[in-house]
């Protein structure tokens, strides 16, 4: 009897894991309080998923400032004098890039390049290219006057045959 009750419990357990592997059926949602419960749990689960999201933010905070206590005062000033370093390169570049700019008469904004060669060599080309652009635009004014003295004889020889 030992072994029948052995084997039914293997079946049972077999017969529960089928269970679970076999997909569910889809069912469509046909009313708004259906789709709300629907919606309610994917909320659900998504909220369970970051659940611990404070604490772990809490706890790297933790660590960061055992992770500062930690540090000597040598590595303290090491990384004020590198932080002070770049704030002055990030100036630096600013104020070249302006001098550059006001020179050359061209927007800062469009200048590239990191040093005083780059910037005058990118302010050059924007310089060559707003002149090409002018060339253009007065060409196009220009062939726009001839059009309309063309027009105006026209008008003229219609105005006389009328």
């Amino acid at each position: 009897m030992a072994e029948e009750t052995a084997q039914t419990t293997g079946t049972e357990e077999t017969t529960n894991e089928q269970q679970q592997e076999q997909p569910q059926k889809f069912q469509a949602i046909t009313s708004q309080e259906d789709f709300d419960k629907a919606i309610q749990t994917r909320i659900a689960r998504e909220r369970a998923k970051y659940s611990d999201y404070d604490q772990l933010k809490a706890d790297a905070a933790e660590l960061a400032t055992i992770r500062d206590s930690q540090k000597t005062e040598a590595q303290k000033l090491q990384d004020e004098r590198d932080q002070a370093k770049q704030e002055a390169a990030t100036e630096r570049s600013a104020r070249l890039r302006a001098e550059v700019a006001a020179d050359k008469g061209v927007p800062a904004a469009l200048l590239s390049g990191s040093t005083q060669e780059e910037l005058e060599a990118s302010a050059a080309a924007l310089i060559a290219f707003r002149g090409e652009q002018q060339n253009d635009s007065s060409r196009l004014h220009v062939e726009n006057e001839g059009n309309q003295s063309k027009r105006a004889a026209a008008d003229w020889l219609r105005d006389a045959v009328n």
